[in-house]
């Protein structure tokens, strides 16, 4: 089992954890931000079994038909959490307006404390790996995790405003404001989803120049090759490489071929590159 599906399985166990912690602590208390952070808990918890599904597509071997593989897909599982997202924000509003405000015990710092330690703890620990693998499951995850660690931030803000409602009125309305706020993190979070996986989709280009250096240097020790042109495609967790070369022209057609054969077996043999595919065309 890789790495980062073991981070995807412990963030999705941690997640249930907390949106019991959270779900369960917003009815004894009372707390409608309380109940709304638990349901952001849960739709990243939700999206944690969305995620691991994707991954196991994304394994599927290249076929006839997808000759590039299957790793596409998890854009298209990131977009359906968008949209499980942007419900679960409307839910949040209209469960809010139908609350009574209460004054909750200081004691739900406590849990509110051991929920932030819990969640921070994932967010880290995605954040470092989902950089160094460059894994986008793990990228889009840490985000999630990140906009429910802010909003557990502010449920404590909220906790503590409540204390002080019969001495200022207008702070009888925070707990419906927090709420709405939670929501709005939620929409915002849920159309970024929608929006960068769509571009993806439908064949969005990546400019990693890191990668596109590490290509050159390779490149540049064919000295049958003049000059090149290289396109990067992301497919989910690997690249698709475009290359465009321009080769020696004394060259004969078998060389040309044995050429090419050497260059994509050195760029694909490097597994740190991610590069999964490449097409070669020569330049006249």
């Amino acid at each position: 089992m890789k790495v980062e599906v073991k981070v995807l399985i412990y963030n999705m166990i941690n997640n249930f954890i907390i949106t019991l912690l959270k779900i369960s602590g917003g009815f004894i208390f009372s707390l409608s931000s309380l109940f709304a952070d638990g349901l952001h808990t849960l739709s990243d918890f939700l999206t944690d079994v969305l995620t691991l599904v994707g991954v196991k597509l994304t394994k599927k071997k290249a076929t006839k038909h997808h000759p590039f593989g299957f790793g596409k897909l998890e854009y298209v599982t990131n977009i359906f959490v968008g949209f499980i997202l942007f419900v679960l924000g409307i839910y949040i509003i209209v469960n809010a307006f139908s609350s009574d405000g209460v004054i909750p015990p200081l004691s739900v710092l406590i849990l509110l404390i051991i929920v932030f330690i819990l969640k921070l703890m994932a967010v880290i620990i995605m954040r470092v790996l989902g950089k160094k693998v460059n894994n986008q499951l793990l990228i889009v995850s840490y985000k999630e995790s990140l906009a429910d660690l802010y909003s557990t931030m502010a449920v404590a803000i909220i906790s503590v405003l409540l204390q002080f409602k019969n001495r200022w009125a207008f702070l009888e309305h925070s707990d419906l404001i927090g709420s709405i706020l939670i929501a709005l993190v939620v929409f915002k979070t849920a159309l970024k989803i929608i929006i960068d996986n769509s571009l993806a989709v439908i064949g969005e280009t990546d400019n990693n120049e890191q990668i596109k250096e590490k290509v050159g240097s390779y490149l540049n020790n064919f000295k049958e090759i003049k000059n090149y042109k290289m396109t990067l495609i992301k497919y989910g967790t690997y690249y698709h490489l475009q290359l465009v070369l321009q080769l020696d022209p004394n060259l004969r057609l078998k060389e040309v071929v044995k050429l090419e054969k050497k260059v994509k077996k050195t760029i694909i043999s490097h597994r740190l590159l991610t590069i999964k595919y490449v097409d070669i065309y020569v330049m006249d």
